[in-house]
């Protein structure tokens, strides 16, 4: 292992190992103390949503009792039975359908069941089939045997209900069965849950009565949950794992009477997201920690292994008789005395040659720097001349082909007036027209491009009035294609320092770029606003194709075009950034393949005389 090797490693174990074993203890602690605290806390509420399902159960029981408990069934013929059956049925809306059952389970009256009322009754049953599943499920033996009874839950269309059956005494004992809909008890559990938490009450074989889908189906996890709740009869915390494969730590209490679990959960991310945060902060610093001892690792072993090994090859040299090799250390430690040492040495053994070496070494170090800053000066100066070669091009070729074009335009237009409308000629004199006036705006494009370098100084204007009549301008392009336009300007925007008319093109430029981005329409917003109260910031986003990553940074390069079939020859952006770079500013883009594209302007206000970098 060579030596950097080592201080690398060294300086790892130091500094990284201790940060890693203590980043991982904290995290199982805080992920513990998490668990035991948020169990805790869930498991209370899990205890309390019990009660209140128990509570829930006793006050529909205790209500049907009441209800019944005025009725004199014994005393009344089987149409009277019949329609005292209705007075509790229509009182309690919880109430699906009552019965008078005898001891054999014969029926006394016709049972009472239908919608209360006109607006609708969730609760009620509707045809004799329900009625029928109902009777079916009624505990009849044991209510007579005990006085009061109730079925296991089963389900009724999207809910879950239960048959109570309340032994009535006279002259020999009856019943009256009533189904009860636990839709009260599913909105409890409901209203307990919230954000990625749920809450269901469950049977003893795992079948969701309240808070879930009945048809679902618990894990083996929640199966193990209830019925260690139900073994330890006071509420249990664990963690568990759903049939959607996340952990969560859920929590359960049994029901006290009727074998049914309350079971609160919430996913494990959202549990511990106190005890997540601190891994990541670790794993933070634990980066941090790397680079940082790679830093300075690497100035370290430079420090040390670098000099080590430059003696160690001057040595060499000097045993095999090479006095031209020296030692070129020049760190002020005990290793830079050391080879200050040995190249004395080496210049006492050959001091001449020693000295013109030394001569010729920084005659040359001289001559490359000179030459390093000549190259410099010179690729300057062709960068310089190949700008203003451009420009001059530009200009250039702006005022050859202008005269010829406005000869072509004027020609073309007496031609088609000597020639008429009707001409069969006509169309075609358009098309050129049309293609005249689109070389007309290619070389307007190159003369301004020519003159992007000139600062403007301007005027104080209000950015508004640019931006509107830029959207103007393109009002009928953006109705064609359906484009939705949102604007957002702001309140209390300074103004803003330059040449309304220039910034106007560059907001039509941005616009008309947006516009031909979504053919088939989509979202158009431009935002206007102040930064720090010294600057404005406009925004135009569009929700087109967006611009690829390798395409961005040519985006502004003149004569660059991302259209599939460039209206013009590329210069749009180009002339824009210039006329923001005129005016002091900034122009950004931020998009991404099939998500849009932003443009932001950045101009510094009216008032604020720095430029904004």
């Amino acid at each position: 292992m060579s030596f950097r090797s080592k201080i690398f490693l060294v300086l790892a174990l130091v500094g990284l190992a201790p940060l890693l074993v203590l980043g991982w203890l904290s995290f199982s602690l805080n992920r513990a103390e998490l668990e035991k605290t948020v169990g805790g806390s869930q498991a209370a509420m899990a205890e309390e949503a019990a009660r209140g399902a128990e509570r829930t159960l006793a006050r529909a029981i205790e209500s049907l009792r009441l209800s019944v408990a005025i009725l004199p069934v014994f005393e009344l013929s089987q149409d009277e039975r019949s329609a005292a059956l209705l007075i509790p049925y229509r009182q309690l809306d919880f109430v699906g359908a009552v019965a008078l059952i005898g001891r054999d389970g014969s029926l006394l009256a016709e049972p009472a069941f239908g919608p209360r009322r006109p607006s609708g009754d969730p609760a009620a049953l509707l045809t004799v089939a329900d009625v029928k599943r109902f009777l079916d499920h009624v505990p009849l033996q044991l209510a007579l045997e005990t006085g009061t009874a109730m079925s296991p839950p089963y389900t009724v269309g999207q809910g879950t209900r239960v048959a109570v059956a309340l032994r009535v005494d006279g002259r020999e004992p009856v019943a009256v069965a009533a189904e009860v809909s636990l839709s009260e008890m599913d909105h409890g559990m409901r209203r307990i849950a919230h954000d990625e938490q749920i809450a269901y009450v469950a049977t003893a074989d795992g079948t969701p009565i309240a808070g879930l889908d009945a048809r679902e189906r618990l894990a083996a996890a929640e199966l193990s949950l209830l019925r260690a709740a139900g073994a330890a009869q006071k509420p249990v915390s664990r963690m568990v794992t759903r049939a959607d494969g996340r952990e969560w730590l859920a929590s359960a209490s049994t029901v006290s009477g009727v074998g049914w679990t309350v079971v609160i959960a919430q996913p494990a991310a959202a549990a511990f997201r106190a005890a997540h945060r601190v891994r990541l902060y670790t794993l933070f610093w634990a980066a941090v920690s790397a680079l940082l001892i790679a830093g300075l690792g690497f100035f370290l072993s430079r420090g040390l292994s670098e000099p080590i090994q430059k003696l160690s090859q001057a040595a060499r040299a000097l045993t095999e008789g090479r006095y031209d090799t020296r030692a070129d250390v020049d760190t002020r430690d005990e290793v830079g005395e050391f080879a200050a040492a040995f190249n004395h040495m080496a210049l006492e053994v050959k001091k001449r040659d020693d000295e013109i070496r030394a001569w010729n070494t920084e005659l040359k170090q001289r001559v490359d720097e000179r030459t390093a800053e000549l190259k410099a000066a010179q690729d300057q100066i062709l960068r310089t001349r190949r700008l203003a070669a451009l420009g001059s091009l530009g200009a250039g070729v702006a005022h050859e082909l202008n005269n010829p074009l406005t000869a072509v335009t004027g020609l073309l237009a007496v031609l088609r007036k000597e020639l008429g409308q009707d001409s069969a000629h006509a169309t075609t004199i358009q098309q050129i027209q049309e293609q005249a006036r689109r070389v007309t705006k290619i070389v307007a494009d190159l003369r301004q491009f020519a003159d992007q370098e000139r600062t403007v100084l301007g005027k104080r204007f209000c950015l508004k009035g640019p931006v509107e009549s830029a959207l103007e301008l393109y009002s009928e392009q953006i109705e064609q294609r359906k484009i939705r336009v949102s604007t957002d300007m702001g309140d209390r925007v300074p103004d803003a320092q330059g040449d309304p008319v220039q910034i106007q093109q560059v907001v039509a430029h941005l616009v008309q770029n947006a516009v031909q981005a979504m053919p088939s329409g989509g979202d158009l917003r431009i935002a206007l606003s102040e930064v720090a109260g010294d600057a404005l910031k406009l925004t135009v986003t569009d929700s087109g194709r967006g611009i690829p990553a390798e395409m961005r940074e040519r985006i502004f390069d003149p004569f660059f075009s991302t259209k599939d079939q460039a209206a013009g020859v590329g210069l749009g952006l180009s002339i824009s950034h210039s006329i923001v770079e005129a005016h002091h500013g900034r122009i950004l883009v931020e998009s991404a393949p099939g998500k849009g594209a932003t443009f932001t302007v950045l101009l510094p206000a009216a008032a604020a005389a720095a430029h904004l970098s």
